[in-house]
Formats: structure tokens, C-alpha cells, sequence
């Protein structure tokens, strides 16, 4: 039955529950929806952009420290390698050794001279006076190096860059390959009757060595004696058999002037560069002398990195080996890329302590010829004047090469990719090269440095 107050409003209570469920079911308008769609797309768009903005800042960041790397990775590869020029283990150049006296100093074979040791000559063609000049020259420089193979697809407007020493580890020790028959090694004599011995006896075709020479028949064939003092100076000879009982070495070539028991003499020019003949010994003149590998390395800007037309600029690198049974400068390998500027000059230190200048034709001469502390002819190890480049036009000569000892280098470094609305409108100084402005869209960078020949400048300096 009903109540009087349900007839009265003409509504049950079961209406009521639904009014209050309708009401609770109520959604947004169109209006208030719309709003919503659109505020969340305005922060949808503002962290899209913030995304964005972020991955492009970490792509640029990447690509700064990337050409950061690859700048100072070459100037630290690169000076590396230049302060071990002249490393000839222990080894000097008669020419710029101060010990040697005025009678057993020729400068016209002991110094070198022009034209300038050709860095991609066939070992074939490799001769002593050849040999000299590369351990007299340990660094050279080129604008380009056209007749040289293994310098291909130079980027215009890059040097090229030649070191020369000897592998600062012995064959086998950690970091250091193996000896391996067929490669170049170089070897010095540490004992001192084979820096400088005496003859004991000659005759036309042969000569007589001292009784400590080695017991061992045919020890020294093949290799070159040289007459140092005495009749018979500066023959050279090549040893075709050696008796080891009665210490008698026969000639391929007779002698032109026969020396005699007042001469001296020594193997080659006083070591041995060469796939073997390795006769010298250690200071006890028993075991033998210490032979270490030969390094020669041509760097220079390729203008491709893996693949010809990539246009990514390269830093690469040939190094001197056996290959196929053959000894040669190997095909450049690439080592850094977005290298794209690389200009090397040169430290010549032509004028010594005592303010004359360096001369190599003559015998060394001291200020006080008792103290011997200040050459009048040899130099300081301290670069005068000018760094000097080496260019087509104006080649360096066997001088200014022999008397090298700072080299500075000048690397232009690249972003491998461009940057978005950038444009590089910016000049660069590489020593008396100035690059730019490029108008491309690639960040650069530019990375100078000094090295000096601490091989070659340190014993020149005098107390």
C-alpha cells in the first residue's frame, strides 16, 4: 500500500534511486572534452620538441667529442711516432758523432748529401750509401709523393709525412712481433774491438783479422768490411768467404789500395741494415749484439675511408714489411677518420754553440780542443730561424733534413657527419697555411703541436 507522501509527490522511491544514479553517471560536454584533446596535444608537441631537442644536443655532443678524439688521437699518434725518430739503438751517424776523430772522419761519404733518400725506393735498389742516408734522414716531409704507389687518393692540399727509426723493443719481448726470417733488422756493434779494429794483414784479395774476430768459417760472407784509417781508407769490399782457423776474409773485389797492419777497419758503415749478416756483439764481444726491427711509416690524408667516393677524409698510414716475400711499403692502412688538414714543418738547427754554422765536410773542431765542450761545426739541438715546410716548389735539401730536430704538426679535424643548420664560415691556421672558410655544413677543429727529435737533438747538446 502506498504512503499518503508517495501518492502525494507522485513518485516512488525506485524513481529517486535512478535520478541519483543518472546524475552520477554524467560525463564531459563536448566543449569540455575538446579542451582536454587539445591541452594534451599541446604537452604531447612540447615534450616531442623537448625529446628532439635533447637527441639533437647528445648527437651534436657526440659528434663534438668524436672530432675532439680523432683530433688529438692523430697529434698523440703522430708525435709518438716522430720522438722516436733517429732511434737506431744506441747507434750514431759518423757524421754527427762527436767522438770520432779527424782521422777517421770522411764527410764526403759520411754526410749525406742530394738528392734525398727516395722513402718508396725497391729494396732491390737499396745500396750502403742508399742506407746511410736513411739513418742519416729520419724524418721527411712532401706536399705529394706522386711517383710513390702506396700514396694514393692524397687529399689536395695535405702533406705527407716519413718516420724512420728501429722498433724500441727486441723481437718476441711483450708488444713486439716475433723474429721472423726475411724481415729488416738493424744491428750495431756494442763490442768495442768491432766498433774499430785493427788489420792484421792484407793482400790484394784478402785481409787478415784479429785473433778475437770469430772462429766460425763463413760468419762474416756477405757482409761489407770498410777501411776507416791507414792505406786503403775508405774501400769498401764485399766479403765472398771467411776462414774462421786462420781469421782470413777473401774479397769479391780486390782492393785499389792495399791496406797494412797500420789500417783499420769495421763491418759496413758500422752496422748492419739488411735481412741478415747479423755479426756484430755485445759489449763482452762473446753474445750477439741486440737486433731490432727496421720502422719506416709514410703518413698522409686520404680523401676516402673505407670505400673510394665515401668523401670521409682519412688519416693512413704505410708501413715498411714483408708481404708476398717481398720487403716494401705495404698498402696505407686507414687509422682515424674526419682527419681532413695536415700540414708538418720543420726545426733546423744550422748554427751551433759557439754561433758558427754546421758543417759536415769536415772533421768536428772545438772551441777548446782540450775541454771539447763547444763544436765550432756541429750543431746544439736547438732549432734556429723559422720552422721550415718542405714543398714542390722549394724541396727541403739532405742538409736541412740531417739537421731536423722539432717537427711541428698542424691536424684539421672534421665532423664525419654534417650538423643541421650550421654553416662553417671559419677560417683555420695551419703554420703558414690558412684553410676556409669551407661554407659546408661540418664542424672543425684545429689541433697544433711541437715534437722534438729527442734521438737527434739530445747528443748534440753539449756540457
Amino acid at each position: 500500500m502506498m504512503t499518503l507522501k508517495t501518492l502525494a509527490s507522485g513518485r516512488s522511491k525506485t524513481d529517486f534511486r535512478i535520478t541519483l544514479a543518472r546524475q552520477a553517471q554524467c560525463g564531459f560536454t563536448m566543449i569540455e572534452l575538446m579542451i582536454g584533446i587539445v591541452l594534451g596535444l599541446l604537452i604531447m608537441v612540447a615534450l616531442s620538441e623537448l625529446f628532439v631537442n635533447i637527441t639533437r644536443t647528445n648527437s651534436e655532443m657526440a659528434k663534438t667529442n668524436a672530432q675532439i678524439e680523432n683530433g688529438r688521437f692523430a697529434i698523440q699518434l703522430l708525435g709518438g711516432d716522430i720522438v722516436h725518430g733517429g732511434y737506431w739503438g744506441g747507434y750514431v751517424p759518423k757524421f754527427d758523432d762527436l767522438t770520432v776523430p779527424a782521422t777517421g772522419y770522411d764527410g764526403t761519404t759520411m754526410a749525406p748529401t742530394d738528392p734525398v733518400p727516395d722513402p718508396c725506393l725497391a729494396y732491390a735498389s737499396w745500396d750502403a750509401a742508399y742506407k746511410n742516408k736513411l739513418l742519416a734522414i729520419p724524418v721527411q716531409s712532401y706536399e705529394s709523393l706522386p711517383g710513390c704507389a702506396v700514396v694514393a687518393n692524397q687529399k689536395a692540399g695535405t702533406d705527407v709525412l716519413v718516420v724512420r727509426h728501429v722498433e724500441t723493443c727486441l723481437p718476441g719481448a711483450v708488444n713486439c712481433e716475433a723474429d721472423t726470417a726475411g724481415k729488416l733488422y738493424f744491428q750495431a756493434p756494442q763490442c768495442e774491438d768491432e766498433i774499430s779494429a785493427a788489420v792484421q794483414a792484407a793482400t790484394a784479395t784478402t785481409i787478415t783479422l784479429p785473433s778475437f774476430a770469430s772462429a766460425v768459417s763463413d760468419f762474416y760472407k756477405g757482409s761489407t768490411i770498410r777501411i776507416i784509417s791507414g792505406p786503403g781508407s775508405y774501400q769498401s769490399r764485399l766479403i765472398s768467404a771467411y776462414d774462421g782457423a786462420t781469421r782470413v776474409a777473401t774479397l769479391s773485389v780486390a782492393w785499389t789500395t792495399t791496406p797494412d797492419n797500420t789500417s783499420k777497419y769495421t763491418f759496413g758503415d758500422g752496422y748492419v741494415l739488411d735481412t741478415g749478416g747479423y755479426v756484430f756483439h755485445k759489449r763482452n764481444c762473446t753474445a750477439l749484439a741486440d737486433k731490432r726491427k727496421f720502422i719506416s711509416s709514410i703518413y698522409y690524408i686520404r680523401d676516402y675511408a673505407a670505400t673510394v667516393g665515401d668523401g670521409i677524409p682519412t688519416l693512413v698510414r704505410s708501413r715498411f714489411d714483408l708481404s708476398g716475400g717481398v720487403l716494401a711499403h705495404q698498402p696505407a692502412e686507414p687509422l682515424i677518420e674526419g682527419i681532413e688538414g695536415f700540414r708538418v714543418e720543420f726545426g733546423i738547427d744550422g748554427i751551433g754553440d759557439a754561433g758558427t754554422v754546421v758543417d759536415y765536410t769536415k772533421a768536428v773542431e772545438w772551441t777548446d780542443p782540450l775541454t771539447r765542450d763547444t763544436p765550432k761545426n756541429r750543431g746544439d739541438g736547438v732549432p734556429e730561424g723559422a720552422f721550415v715546410r718542405c714543398t714542390t716548389a722549394a724541396p727541403c735539401t739532405a742538409y736541412q733534413l740531417a739537421n731536423v730536430v722539432a717537427v711541428k704538426l698542424y691536424v684539421l679535424a672534421r665532423n664525419r657527419d654534417i650538423t643541421v643548420g650550421y654553416t662553417d664560415g671559419k677560417t683555420y691556421t695551419l703554420g703558414t697555411a690558412t684553410l676556409g672558410p669551407f661554407n659546408d655544413h661540418y664542424k672543425r677543429h684545429a689541433f697544433p703541436t711541437s715534437v722534438r727529435l729527442t734521438n737527434i737533438a739530445g747528443r748534440r747538446e753539449t756540457p
